[in-house]
């Protein structure tokens, strides 16, 4: 088949692929909304502690758990700040410093301070925040677009006026969180009470200090007649946390257990004046309490009731996974409360519910289920990653210096060809304890590699078996809604909240280099014309599976494993044809892979927006900023590279892995050479291999790992066929003799 027909079949079959939508509510009817932050709680401290008006609302509207990623540390300064501008961001040492106009800092008004820090005017009714001029300039060198303020400013510029009420001081400590959050780029909000005013002494409280809720609903009613948006920070919560280290642990229960039931009472107190069907209420908890950070689990409680959402699980476009939100979406949710769109640099989506009757109890047992997975994640992956290393140096030294021991290097070589596939089944099997699932994970693996030993066929065979293997059951996963790779060791988890969806570039590179061996191995092992026809076929119609399912944003949503598997894929077409690659074939790979890479874009952004995977949002933002954009991806991807190959384990994989192939090239002497003529179409494979793992390492932001793992399907193999060659070569040297 000629290359543009191929491309153009390419391209018909990605047009025909529907994506799914939810639907949204399109009315104008509007109300008020209103955001409660309850800081320092978990999901666990809701459902032990009695909160009737905060389960009324679990019970009417959407729930889930949020995760957020900060550009500085899991602190509430960052959280607000992230959550405010839609966008991973740090705060500054003044970021806490949220102030009332006329409110007095260190002797002096703070409309004064703040006219001297920007040279700008406030009104007296507003909240002024007194880092923003720091803040600013530490995320000014971002590899992305960062717009600090972002939410604010949007609301500000619609004509809509946002309101802050609260905050989390201590007894020598501001802490007014609450406008990072409602602030514009100026560090204004333009209504607000953010003082100790509603601060009453109590001794028998943390830092004798207690809210006065009479006060603060007071406060608050008198928001809502003014304001279009009202946040509300419930300080006594992060009070309590932050008095953990001098009180006794029954002691902190006891002002935790207060403080949230305190709070409840409040919120029910206030939603009472409310009509929920047209107000919108939300609460949110911003970060979680020290004990449950403690042991990973950084996922918070969030809960939406009113108009346009129902009892459910809450999910968004950013996680594509019901029960699991973004921080970054609680923006994009409030502008599109309002029919607005979200600005430049904004990078969430709004928050939907999904119908269903599961509640409090159904989403503490997935946060536990996702905080196990996490904690266990990184000893497994430390582990394959050490048995890889040992294998791989145990493998060259029976190669190089003992020409023995071929059994034990070809059960080692099955082995860590399995352990992918075993990882990948392992969620089946999911249990809390690291023990057993170590234990359940490699007899798995160590069963399938046994079994290829074991049986009767050609080598190349079993390479065939366990890529084909491979590579089918990560497509039928994604296929049936990637249960599998959600839950497993080389997939992704919430918690770190890098990828939610798709295919992670752990098994983007695997699939990249299993389908590629297994299609030059079918090419080996077909010996008639007619046959060779056929598998010519298969070989065109596996890798054009694989790159749909990688391209399409509703399945694999890889973008670089995409342009990666094209150029793979490509040079594998025109190998099994031509030989060899010239310019020529350089210029049409290079063609074919844009076209993949531009078609996949457009149709993600022709999506409804709350639909859009991260591509259609990258193209919108293109259209915003213009080619500036495309080169902050490209630093972004550059730097996060150079940081993965000082940091993560898979560097040493990687480094290992193309060594390994580098001194099998050259040592025993002419085994390589000799390997090449016996399997040419197996070399051929190989090759497209080694430009797929490569072309990952080149255009994915994570493309260490991605190169790392392509290399799993292509060193192990190569390192077979060089002990299948020196051990056929040893026994007719034998026979000989004999």
């Amino acid at each position: 088949m000629k290359a543009h027909r191929f491309i153009l079949l390419f391209v018909v079959l990605l047009f025909c692929c529907r994506p799914l939508t939810v639907k949204a509510d399109n009315t104008d009817k509007r109300g008020k909304l209103i955001v409660f932050f309850i800081d320092r709680i978990s999901l666990y401290d809701i459902i032990n502690t009695p909160t009737e008006n905060i389960d009324y609302l679990a019970s009417i509207g959407g729930i889930g758990l949020m995760t957020i990623n900060t550009g500085g540390t899991r602190s509430q300064r960052d959280t607000y700040l992230s959550m405010g501008a839609g966008q991973a961001v740090i705060g500054s040492d003044n970021s806490n410093l949220g102030l009332n106009a006329q409110e007095h800092y260190q002797g002096e008004k703070a409309a004064d301070i703040y006219k001297r820090i920007t040279g700008d005017q406030c009104s007296e009714q507003a909240c002024v925040n007194l880092g923003i001029a720091q803040t600013i300039r530490n995320n000014f060198n971002k590899p992305y677009s960062v717009t600090i303020g972002a939410l604010g400013s949007t609301l500000m510029n619609a004509g809509l006026t946002p309101a802050v009420i609260g905050n989390c001081d201590t007894a020598d400590e501001h802490k007014r969180y609450i406008t990072s959050f409602l602030m514009n780029n100026q560090g204004i909000v333009p209504v607000g009470m953010v003082d100790k005013s509603y601060l009453y002494a109590d001794n028998y409280r943390p830092f004798a200090l207690r809210t006065d809720y009479n006060i603060l609903y007071n406060y608050v009613n008198k928001a809502l007649t003014v304001a279009d948006i009202v946040a509300v920070q419930l300080g006594d919560t992060s009070r309590a946390e932050d008095f953990r280290y001098t009180a006794t642990d029954e002691m902190n229960s006891f002002y935790k257990e207060l403080a949230i039931k305190e709070a409840d009472s409040f919120i029910g107190k206030v939603v009472k004046q409310l009509d929920l069907e047209k107000d919108l209420v939300m609460v949110v908890s911003p970060l979680n309490s020290a004990k449950e950070l403690a042991i990973n689990n950084r996922l918070t409680p969030i809960i939406i009731a009113g108009k346009g959402y129902e009892r459910g699980f809450l999910s968004s476009a950013s996680t594509k996974r019901q029960g699991l939100v973004s921080g970054h979406d609680i923006g994009a949710t409030i502008l599109s409360y309002f029919n607005l769109e979200k600005q430049y640099g904004e990078n969430g989506n709004k928050i939907v519910s999904y119908a269903s009757e599961k509640g409090l109890a159904d989403l503490s047992a997935f946060n536990k289920e996702l905080v196990e997975i996490f904690n266990q994640r990184g000893f497994l992956l430390r582990s394959y990653v050490f048995a890889q290393i040992l294998l791989l140096l145990s493998a060259l030294y029976i190669i190089i210096y003992k020409g023995r021991y071929f059994d034990l290097a070809y059960m080692g070589i099955f082995f860590l060809l399995s352990l992918p596939l075993s990882y990948l089944i392992l969620p089946l099997f999911h249990h809390p304890s690291l023990i057993i699932t170590f234990i359940i994970s490699w007899t798995l693996a160590g069963l399938i590699g046994l079994g290829l030993y074991n049986i009767k066929l050609d080598m190349i065979y079993k390479i065939i078996i366990i890529s084909l293997a491979t590579v089918s059951l990560l497509l039928l996963d994604q296929i049936l809604g990637a249960s599998l790779i959600k839950g497993s060791p080389l997939g992704y988890d919430a918690i770190s909240g890098a990828r939610f969806y798709g295919i992670g570039n752990e098994y983007m590179g695997i699939l990249v280099g299993a389908t590629t061996i297994a299609c030059g191995g079918l090419l080996e092992k077909t010996s008639s014309v007619k046959h060779r026809t056929r598998v010519k076929a298969l070989i065109f119609i596996l890798p054009s599976l694989v790159l749909i399912i990688l391209a399409y944003p509703g399945l694999g949503a890889n973008v670089g494993g995409t342009i990666a598997a094209g150029i793979s894929f490509a040079s594998l077409f025109i190998l099994t044809r031509k030989n060899k690659i010239t310019v020529k074939h350089l210029i049409y790979i290079g063609l074919f892979t844009a076209l993949i890479v531009v078609s996949i874009f457009l149709i993600d952004s022709l999506r409804a927006i709350d639909n859009q995977s991260h591509m259609g949002q990258t193209v919108n933002l293109l259209k915003q900023k213009g080619i500036y954009e495309f080169f902050n991806i490209v630093k972004r991807k550059i730097s996060m590279n150079i940081k993965l190959l000082k940091y993560t384990i898979w560097a040493r994989v990687l480094i290992l892995s193309l060594l390994t192939m580098a001194v099998l090239v050259f040592r025993p002497v002419g085994v390589a050479r000799k390997i090449k003529k016996a399997h040419p179409d197996m070399i051929k494979g190989l090759a497209s291999g080694i430009i797929g793992a490569i072309s990952a390492l080149l255009v994915n932001d994570s493309g260490v790992v991605a190169a790392a793992t392509a290399m799993i399907f292509i060193v192990l193999p190569f390192i077979l066929l060089v002990c299948k060659h020196l051990e056929s070569r040893k026994k007719d040297t034998m026979e000989t003799i004999s």
